[in-house]
């Protein structure tokens, strides 16, 4: 989706001003729109279609511990695009990203349902999940949220949490298994394959050296998967290419003593079209399996043995 597509306000108070159309805000952090999000973001699209509004989501760019107690900040599964193009894909009708500050911070719990009304007249109702806190200190819960709201005409509903091994899915459980490379639990909680995106960049040709050559990515999210090798589908968006690929993610301590930032390099296993991946081009991968950690080889020799038996490995996972 091209991002002239999306509708993305700065506060509510540019939404209100773009549209007189009732509104369902649905409310929440969403970092990973994963399958939890999802269970809410659809009910309120279902609620928005039922009373012909607007379902719009409420979120914020960065996490608000980033500004009430930073060093402490959860380090974030997505960036402010790449969550509000998902919240279009998922199929909101548009995103407000409101910077988490002082006056937010300040709004006591039983204001803050007024304070949403005062500056969305239109706004009729609002979706969140079961563990939504809101106010000053968070100390305003659901039960809350529906007195507080009923007060002021604001219909609340509340949502479930969806569960994963008999707890609810949440950003934090997925950051966990990311971190230590469970990458089926991590896409299963998310409700889609995660994906390492950016543009292609020229590298030091090591690996067409070794037989193995590599399309490279200098890509460097703040929730970063586990340091190692793995097998997913290499997309080359100027191509309109997929292939199925092998990658290894990581600092390449065996070759580089200093590198200054993590590097994706992409070995393609099908048959390989030579403009697939070039330079300068949009690129993308799906991270599906994990095959081992990254690890510093002794000599050249055994990094190339090893790249073999990861390659063997990769093509039986398909």
């Amino acid at each position: 989706m091209s991002s002239s597509s999306l509708k993305i306000f700065n506060s509510i108070e540019e939404l209100a001003r773009s549209t007189e159309e009732s509104i369902i805000l649905s409310m929440g952090m969403f970092d990973g729109v994963h399958c939890g999000h999802q269970k809410v973001l659809n009910h309120a699209i279902k609620i928005a279609g039922q009373e012909k509004s607007k379902a719009i989501a409420f979120t914020f760019p960065e996490h608000p511990a980033s500004f009430l107690r930073p060093e402490s900040a959860p380090s974030l599964l997505m960036d402010k695009n790449q969550k509000a193009d998902f919240l279009i894909k998922s199929g909101m009708d548009g995103v407000v990203l409101r910077t988490f500050d002082k006056e937010f911070a300040d709004i006591e719990a039983r204001h803050f349902p007024a304070f949403l009304t005062a500056r969305l007249p239109s706004l009729t109702g609002l979706c969140v999940g079961e563990n939504f806190r809101f106010g000053k200190g968070r100390c305003g819960d659901q039960n809350f949220l529906k007195k507080m709201g009923k007060e002021v005409g604001l219909s609340v509903y509340v949502v479930s949490s969806k569960l994963f091994s008999n707890s609810p899915i949440s950003s934090s459980r997925i950051r966990e298994f990311l971190k230590i490379g469970k990458m089926r639990e991590v896409n299963e909680m998310l409700g889609w394959d995660y994906i390492a995106s950016g543009i292609a960049v020229r590298g030091k040709g090591l690996g067409k050296e070794l037989g193995f050559p590599t399309i490279n990515l200098v890509w460097n999210p703040e929730a970063k998967p586990a340091y190692g090798v793995y097998v997913g589908y290499f997309t080359d968006h100027k191509t309109e290419q997929t292939k199925f690929a092998v990658a290894n993610y990581g600092m390449r301590p065996t070759v580089e003593k200093n590198a200054e930032s993590p590097l994706l390099e992409v070995h393609i296993l099908d048959e390989l079209d030579s403009q697939i991946g070039s330079e300068g081009s949009q690129i993308s991968m799906t991270l599906n399996y994990f095959l081992r950690p990254e690890k510093k080889f002794d000599s050249i020799e055994d990094l190339r043995s090893q790249i073999s038996m990861d390659l063997k490995e990769a093509k039986e996972l398909r």
